[in-house]
């Protein structure tokens, strides 16, 4: 039992915790508050465990745990390591954030079916982390559909014709890109007769035997099998699952889904191919264009929205490719900026999606057009979102401008000048959609027939009433409020002191263990 609980199998533990605390959830479910508690004491034993595993592998390298074989040269293989471990902080992480968001969220809206909420949630984070510390394309696979499953009933929450028709989008495209992800798994295996990963890439050594099409046609259905990254054209989903609850937009666009999405191409790229056959059959090359054009495309849309949450949907898509083409550019710099911006970018995004959640719950407000002045009445709530905001553009101190660095410093060690470009010019549209949304909010004047909401109840407030400081009007305004008020303080943090939770000293070993002494 001893050797069960030691140092080596706490990949099995941090993936079972959140399984666990979801079983709890359902065996609460007539308890609120213990159901609550499951929740947030669930997501602080799991980050506390994973950053156990950051501070141990950044010294003496991976932990495995070999649980039992599926098949021929395949088993259920967990390995904690320096990518896996970044993916892992920041899911760990923002689950203690959002799940105290949740309690004031669900409790000010009076959502229902809130058990089977933090139920799905739980198993979100479950599917997650097993993502994050899977050692083959099997053991990937398999938490990487759990994840899909477990997020559909989460978009469709609303349970609303508009709620219900996203959610068979959402299983549409994603369960559609599971089954391309399956058959390029199925063909590597054909090739080289396992699906472990590998810092050179498992296909390099059988690459010689096997026709350049048909490699290049397999990284296209890996490619497809990662619609969750929603690179264009297969976006189409993100947008339309914005009618999902403010913490499952957090989950689906910082949390966990996409994430998992780019962290897939990171390990098919780096771990699958490897640089070598990546640059010999140009592979590279063709997704860094694929991200380019979603880079400039995406922020576009998102000039032209005035729901917050769409407009947030698009910048996530912008973002994204950001990753991806870090990941493409195959140059250390680069990918360390990619690694980099997994969490950055999760932090500055959950703060922009937790604030957008606030001022609909407090204010009432969903629209771009009809937030003027509305930060006077929500100053923490709109401050915390002009700090993302600026984050998102690539503006000093924030995280954004860390990551973003080294992804331009890699276009250049790349010799790629025109990504270098499109790098500047896809931060420059940031601003063009984030600028106005401030400027509204701080100097816009109120329109005397726009009154703002000040309960659930819909009380609606007198006109003098209007720029009171409404965050601290109800005492569960608090439970939304602080979260992103501590997203918003650790997208300054993370570029000031980026050593925070290991995440620069993992980026930095991952780095080295692909690309070597080069």
């Amino acid at each position: 039992m001893a050797l069960f609980l030691s140092m080596e199998y706490r990949p099995l533990w941090a993936v079972a915790l959140p399984g666990l605390v979801s079983i709890l959830i359902l065996f609460s479910k007539n308890r609120p508050n213990l159901r609550e508690m499951w929740t947030v004491a669930g997501s602080v034993c799991l980050f506390t465990m994973v950053l156990s595993m950051n501070a141990a592998v950044a010294v003496t390298g991976p932990l495995e745990v070999v649980l039992f074989p599926l098949f021929p040269g395949v088993a259920f293989h967990l390995r904690a390591d320096a990518p896996g471990l970044i993916f892992a902080t920041t899911a760990s992480c923002l689950w203690i954030l959002v799940s105290v968001y949740s309690i004031g969220y669900m409790r000010v809206l009076k959502e229902h079916a809130q058990t089977r909420f933090y139920f799905c949630f739980a198993v979100a984070l479950f599917s997650a982390v097993g993502v994050a510390f899977s050692a083959n394309l099997v053991t990937l696979f398999i938490f990487y559909e759990i994840l899909t499953l477990s997020t559909y009933p989460l978009v469709a929450h609303e349970e609303s014709p508009e709620a219900v028709s996203a959610g068979h989008k959402y299983l549409a495209y994603l369960l559609t890109g599971g089954v391309f992800f399956l058959i390029a798994i199925l063909m590597t295996y054909h090739w080289v007769s396992s699906t472990g990963f590998h810092p050179q890439g498992i296909l390099l050594p059988a690459a010689k035997n096997i026709p350049g099409w048909a490699l290049s046609l397999v990284f296209v259905f890996f490619l497809i099998g990662c619609v969750k990254a929603a690179w264009m054209p297969l976006h189409a989903w993100l947008p339309s699952a914005m009618v999902a609850p403010t913490p499952v937009s957090a989950l689906l666009h910082a949390v966990a889904v996409v994430k998992a999405g780019v962290f897939c191409i990171f390990r098919v790229v780096y771990y699958v191919y490897g640089l070598n056959l990546m640059a010999a059959l140009h592979l590279g090359m063709i997704l860094a264009v694929i991200a380019a054009f979603t880079i400039l495309a995406a922020n576009l849309y998102a000039v032209g929205q005035d729901n917050l949450k769409r407009m947030l949907a698009y910048s996530t898509i912008n973002q994204l490719s950001f990753i991806i083409l870090g990941i493409a550019l195959l140059s250390p710099m680069a990918a360390k900026g990619a690694l980099l911006h997994i969490p950055f970018h999760g932090f500055m995004k959950i703060t922009l999606f937790l604030c957008a959640g606030a001022a609909a719950a407090i204010a009432g407000k969903k629209e771009i057009s009809k937030m003027k002045g509305i930060g006077r009445a929500l100053p923490i709530t709109l401050g915390a979102f002009m700090i993302g905001a600026f984050g998102m553009c690539g503006a000093p101190p924030l995280a954004g401008f860390l990551s973003k660095w080294h992804i331009a410093l890699g276009a250049i060690q790349s010799g790629g000048l025109v990504f270098l470009g499109v790098i500047l010019a896809g931060s420059l549209l940031d601003v063009v959609y984030f600028f106005p949304v401030i400027r509204e909010a701080f100097f816009g004047k109120i329109p005397e027939s726009q009154m703002l909401l000040q309960d659930a109840e819909e009380r609606v407030a007198p006109l003098e009433e209007k720029t009171k400081w409404m965050e601290k009007q109800r005492p569960l305004y608090l439970f939304m409020v602080i979260p992103l008020t501590v997203t918003a303080a650790f997208s300054i943090l993370l570029c000031l002191f980026p050593g925070i939770f290991f995440i620069h000293d993992l980026a930095a070993l991952a780095v080295t263990d692909i690309f070597g002494g080069r």
